[in-house]
């Protein structure tokens, strides 16, 4: 038999293994994670105390460390299962790592360009290569458990500037560094954006009432995509959009 075998690929109907939901703030997106069957958090932001269901949860981690302890547990202890983890949030992990960085250099705020240690962008490398771990140890877990992971981030707007078109503005993962955003939309196989959304009539006057959508597929206004093919708008709902994905409704 020749060592070179071909294979028919494509067309899968399963839910993205690695995600990322950002948006606005209060839009829904840990509501959206809480949906998630058999979802465990890490809880890094405190916000779970108002969920309308009972979840799975770390206690609040307050540093950087604590979080990748609780990711080796669930890689070592065989008895630990659960179907989804998710971090709340990509930012908030951020600031641990921040902090874990500048406790490390005797308490140099990690946006002093004067430290030799940070000069030459090396403030914003050594803040991703710490996320970077993050990302490396659900990896892992997903390797040997099959668990599933999906990022919770915030949004802010940021000026994109191109040689074809005038500048504008448009929706991007929040982060101090960019590296770890643009690391963590190619890692993920799907990037949703959460926002209100609402029509508006000719003459400039809103003329419904806001709604949460997920806005899917890249878009001019935000960052966002997938490996497979998305409605551009849906619900802001877990059901909703596992509906589409798996039956293609």
């Amino acid at each position: 038999m020749s060592a070179f075998q071909e294979e028919m690929v494509g067309e899968s109907k399963e839910m993205p293994a690695k995600m990322v939901i950002y948006g606005i703030p209060k839009v829904g997106k840990t509501r959206f994670c809480s949906q998630i069957e058999d979802v465990f958090f890490i809880n890094i932001e405190d916000g779970l105390d108002y969920l309308s269901k009972k979840v799975r949860s770390t206690p609040k981690l307050k540093t950087f460390d604590e979080v990748i302890g609780w990711l080796r547990h669930i890689l070592d202890d065989d008895k630990f299962k659960c179907g989804t983890i998710a971090i709340d949030s990509a930012d908030w992990l951020e600031s641990l790592a921040i902090a874990k960085i500048e406790a490390e250099h005797g308490g140099v705020k990690i946006t002093d360009k004067k430290y030799e240690p940070y000069t030459y962008g090396n403030s914003y490398s050594l803040v991703a290569n710490e996320c970077l771990r993050v990302i490396t140890a659900l990896n892992k877990i997903y390797e040997k458990k099959g668990i599933k992971s999906i990022f919770i981030a915030h949004s802010q707007l940021r000026e994109v500037t191109t040689p074809l078109v005038d500048p504008y503005n448009r929706y991007e993962l929040k982060f101090f560094a960019k590296a770890f955003g643009h690391k963590l939309t190619e890692w993920a196989d799907l990037v949703i954006f959460a926002d209100k959304v609402f029509h508006v009539a000719e003459e400039g006057m809103k003329t419904s009432e806001p709604k949460p959508m997920i806005l899917a597929g890249n878009s001019a206004s935000y960052v966002g995509g997938g490996r497979m093919k998305l409605n551009k708008d849906l619900p802001l709902d877990y059901e909703a959009l596992k509906q589409h994905i798996t039956q293609g409704k």
